[in-house]
């Protein structure tokens, strides 16, 4: 007697299965990658161990959100994920108001950080430290150079204490350029006396 099996079936569970895995090592290696970064550039140099592992974790969190945005290829919504980037403890504080902006997955763990690291200087140092300091964040969409749209950004602080320029750049202002450009965008930070402002522009 001559016994045939249908391997087909198997074989396609089995690619299923390879391709799965590799994909799973691919995003935690970049993870890691990530992990690593933020550990080595987050700021030692005057400061306690306890503000390293504020600075750090805060930092870890909400790239571990935006991560599990990612990874469900969908994209997210501005508005959702700037209230995720900027947390429950400031969402109230921070005002937000442009047409509805739907971002690639490619572009939520930037835009996620860029929010972050503007709501952590507002917290430390900016308008979201006094009590009757407030944010407000309003954005429209506007044609780019190639013909696809640009999301133009303003973040606008007021009611805090009186700013002034720093006198150098820190980790967070140097991870919110760097993050825009490497988006093919850019960031101009303006350190009027009633409020910092940032203009953030990113193609979509």
């Amino acid at each position: 007697m001559v016994m045939f099996e249908d391997v087909t079936e198997r074989k396609r569970h089995d690619a299923e299965m390879d391709f799965i895995l590799s994909e799973t090592r691919h995003r935690m290696k970049n993870l890691f990658a990530v992990v690593r970064a933020l550990a080595l550039q987050t700021e030692v140099e005057g400061h306690t161990a306890a503000e390293y592992r504020q600075a750090f974790l805060g930092r870890l969190d909400v790239t571990l959100r935006a991560q599990e945005i990612a990874a469900r290829n969908e994209g997210a919504d501005l508005q959702d994920l700037l209230q995720q980037a900027v947390g429950e403890a400031w969402s109230e504080r921070i005002s937000r108001r442009g047409p509805a902006v739907h971002l690639g997955p490619s572009k939520i763990l930037a835009a996620s950080m860029i929010f972050h690291e503007l709501a952590t200087n507002a917290a430390k140092y900016g308008a979201l430290s006094a009590s009757e300091g407030s944010v407000l964040v309003s954005w429209t969409l506007e044609q780019g150079l190639t013909g696809r749209n640009d999301l133009n950004c303003r973040w606008l602080e007021r009611g805090g204490p009186v700013v002034e320029p720093p006198k150098r750049k820190g980790y967070g202002t140097e991870m919110i350029e760097g993050t825009a450009a490497h988006l093919g965008g850019r960031v101009e930070l303006s350190y009027d006396a009633e409020g910092l402002s940032a203009t953030i522009r990113i193609p979509l």
